[in-house]
């Protein structure tokens, strides 16, 4: 075997034994032999090493000794980037299916990943039905535009939280009832309502009943005179620290308030303003205690917050949020306390009684399947805190079908958002699935002490959803944009999967897009005017609503064709977009931009291999040396009636390093303005590669602009204008991103377009990978595939 050495424990007639010597006799690298194999090679050195061989991985080593291919390979290796083609590729006929391919997004955001399916052949090919988010605004957002696209008043965009939901029958029970508002399907929505005999509705009725009653519980616990008393001592700056949001948050409880009535969104709320109060569920005892556990988990981790230790805004976050946790624990609190255990516990206990009987799981299942079927899931969920989650933890909490808002073993919730993207698959269980997370997902991570690679392990749990009954082959590529026409170097990990045993080649065709001209930030800004600058008397609201105009483009290029494409379904030229607002920039910094080379960052200003530095540092380092007498005599020749004084001279000393050249070109800038450079402070000037040394970076409008992400939603001092001494407007960084000039952000205030923007998959790429999807289905339907014929079974 080359370069990798096998435990010889395993150099017997066992299985590994086996898979050891076969390596051995071919000469087979670690890498080589797991791409055979259909495993991880992380996978592949753990059951060389001992690790026990679960029953499928078995069945792939003894395929591949006895010379067979596997027909479901777990994951193809290595990641790496997208493999281009020639346009002469796509030189192939798509003809409209005859009803438009059904897709959800969930992650959504403002929906640039759906987006390109949706405009693709005018929007013939498909039709985003349901996107999910978690936050209101990019809902908003996408509605909006949504309805440019469709001309239909239904809203298919929704606020809800994915951690939410329990199991894969309760988010088919979602799909369904919003699939019959959105496509106005009374029969599809009767059929539901039929189920085990009125199940559901009784479900929605039981479930108004418990909220109506939780609603009164809380305003009559409001409404008490140690409420009233609790709340007038509370620092109301508490109630906005973000720790103390995020409670309320992840407790779908409103804020304190004296205001009655008040709710937050939570899943099954009813639409209805008034419901009528009936009988209120019992709670089951082991709700009770899981709501107990939620709650004191989240009043925990509040409480720890408090201990911060730090100076300034560190030190004041840490003595509101002690403040709020004393609040929590108050007398009137305790009240709200139990009125939402209750609450919580007798809402599990209802979604339990309906969503784990398998007879309305089954009958939910065939309904689905004959009235409404997904083609395509598409999303990209959050990763944060994915390392720290081990693959036993995974597998335990997948194989329990627990709740991950509610589990010991989950933790932060965010840390399983991509495991919810797989209990939506398993739920919908489309054609076709898309994936997409930032580059890094790929990753090894370490985890209890043991190495995994993280798409082994979304992989691993795509190939064990719902049970085995359904499967699927995956490839997984990370995509430049660049290579692609998208004004913008952002690179981003996608999994493709097909339904089915025989598709290997179709999840690879669906990641195999056309190599199109590269695309410079001067197309992207080119036919925009000046923005409308935030500062002043003009709101970031007022800026970002106000329309601008906009002129055509001359130059013919893929993105240049894109950007400028017409309305849908009008089929008018855009003369007018919204979104173009750029915040102001302090005359002190619009200074120091006007002094940036393009393509210049904060770091590249920066001297610390300069001799000349080096030198006067020898000068002033040797004069600190210097007795006082000596100093004093030097003064009185060099500057006269005034001796050096050893803490200025040690102050200068301390201001000569590779910061310098930043330091005089700060200093200038505020010599002419007449008051100190706000970044002339040691926690800027230290800043360098590896150490945000980027944090402020002017664009070189000659190439594509580095990527787009979501922390322009603080602040844009990364993406200063290539030409202007400002930072990029909204509709600029959209434009990077590829949404169309018709694509309003009229709805969004601006930190909240800004972050949306930042987050989003450019709709152009998606377009491409939609184009590529529309082939595969079209290829299903024309070679009858086993999965198509199963289909039309299952749907009678």
């Amino acid at each position: 075997m080359k370069n990798d050495k096998t435990d010889n424990k395993n150099v017997d007639g066992s299985l590994m034994g086996r898979v050891t010597n076969q390596l051995t006799t071919r000469g087979l690298s670690l890498q080589v032999a797991a791409r055979e194999i259909g495993v991880g090679v992380a996978t592949l050195k753990g059951h060389l090493s001992g690790e026990h061989v679960r029953s499928d991985s078995a069945r792939k080593y003894e395929n591949w000794l006895a010379g067979k291919v596997e027909g479901r390979k777990i994951f193809v290796l290595p990641v790496q980037l997208s493999e281009d083609h020639d346009e002469s590729a796509d030189d192939f006929h798509l003809a409209p299916p005859e009803a438009r391919h059904l897709v959800v997004d969930i992650f959504s955001g403002c929906g640039g990943l759906s987006l390109g399916f949706d405009v693709l052949g005018e929007g013939k090919y498909f039709r985003t039905i349901l996107a999910i988010d978690n936050q209101a605004a990019p809902i908003s957002v996408l509605n909006r535009n949504a309805k440019i696209v469709s001309g239909l008043d239904s809203e298919i965009g929704r606020q809800v939280d994915l951690t939410e939901f329990a199991n894969e029958a309760e988010f088919l029970a979602f799909y369904v009832q919003h699939a019959a508002t959105t496509l106005a399907d009374q029969s599809l929505l009767r059929g539901l309502n039929k189920l085990s005999n009125g199940a559901f509705p009784d479900f929605l009725k039981a479930v108004a009943a418990v909220d109506l009653r939780f609603r009164a519980e809380l305003d009559q616990a409001r409404a008490s005179s140690e409420w009233r008393k609790a709340l007038s001592g509370l620092d109301k700056q508490s109630l906005n620290q973000t720790s103390v949001i995020g409670f309320h948050e992840k407790l779908k409880l409103p804020k304190p308030s004296l205001k009655a009535g008040m709710v937050v969104p939570v899943l099954w709320a009813s639409s209805e303003d008034a419901v009528e109060e009936g009988s209120v569920c019992k709670p089951a005892k082991e709700f009770l205690q899981q709501a107990m556990w939620e709650w004191e988990q989240e009043e925990f981790a509040l409480a720890e917050k408090q201990k911060a230790s730090g100076k300034g805004q560190l030190s004041a976050s840490a003595r509101r949020v002690s403040v709020f946790v004393s609040f929590l624990r108050s007398d009137a609190m305790l009240a709200v306390k139990a009125a939402w255990i209750n609450w919580r516990a007798a809402r599990l206990t209802l979604r339990s009684k309906i969503f784990d009987n398998p007879e309305f799981a089954r009958d939910l299942r065939n309904l689905y399947t004959a009235n409404c079927k997904v083609s395509v899931l598409v999303g990209g969920p959050p990763c944060q805190g994915f390392s720290r989650i081990g693959r036993g933890k995974i597998r335990s909490l997948r194989d329990a079908r627990v709740q991950v808002h509610g589990n010991a073993e989950a933790g932060d919730s965010r840390n399983l958002l991509f495991l919810q993207y797989v209990m939506v698959l398993g739920a919908l269980r489309p054609e076709v699935f898309l994936f997409e997370n930032v580059q890094h997902f790929q990753s090894t991570v370490k985890a209890d002490g043991v190495e995994f690679e993280a798409t082994e392990v979304l992989a691993e749990a795509i190939a064990n959803i719902s049970g085995g009954e359904v499967s699927y082959e995956v490839s997984s590529r990370v995509i430049d944009a660049s290579r692609h026409g998208i004004p913008q170097t952002r690179q981003r990990f996608f999994m493709a999967g097909v339904q089915g045993r025989s598709a290997p080649e179709a999840a690879q065709d669906c990641l195999t897009l056309r190599r199109l001209p590269e695309a410079t930030l001067n197309m992207a800004l080119t036919g925009l005017s000046e923005p409308v600058m935030v500062g002043g008397d003009v709101t970031g609201n007022q800026a970002i609503k106000t329309l601008t105009p906009v002129s055509g483009l001359a130059t013919h290029h893929p993105f240049l064709s894109w950007v400028r494409q017409r309305m849908p379904r009008t089929h008018e030229e855009p003369r007018y977009i919204d979104g173009h607002a750029a915040r102001a920039a302090r005359a002190d910094d619009a200074a120091f931009f006007a002094l940036m080379g393009p393509g210049k960052r904060w770091m590249d200003y920066r001297a610390d291999d300069a001799a000349t530095i080096t030198e006067l540092q020898s000068v002033l380092d040797l004069l600190l040396g210097l007795p006082t007498a000596s100093l004093d005599a030097i003064g009185i020749s060099e500057r006269p009636g005034r001796p050096i004084n050893r803490n200025e001279l040690a102050e200068l000393r301390q201001k000569i390093n590779g910061s310098l050249p930043l330091r005089l070109l700060l200093e200038q800038v505020g010599t002419k303005l007449g008051a100190p450079h706000h970044l002339l402070a040691e926690g800027y000037l230290s800043k360098r590669d590896g150490n945000h040394g980027d944090w402020v970076a002017r664009m070189d409008a000659s190439r594509p602009a580095k990527t787009m992400v979501s922390h322009m939603a603080k602040d844009t001092y990364a993406y200063v204008h290539p030409a202007s001494a400002r930072t990029i407007s909204v509709r600029e960084a959209a434009r990077v991103q590829t949404f169309p000039d018709w694509f309003s952000l009229a709805d969004a205030a601006l930190t909240d377009a800004f972050k949306m923007i930042g987050n989003a998959v450019p709709p152009m790429l998606s377009h491409a990978l939609a184009t590529r999807v529309a082939k595969i289905l079209q290829d299903r339907v024309k070679n009858a595939t086993p999965l198509k014929q199963s289909l039309k079974e299952a749907s009678g």
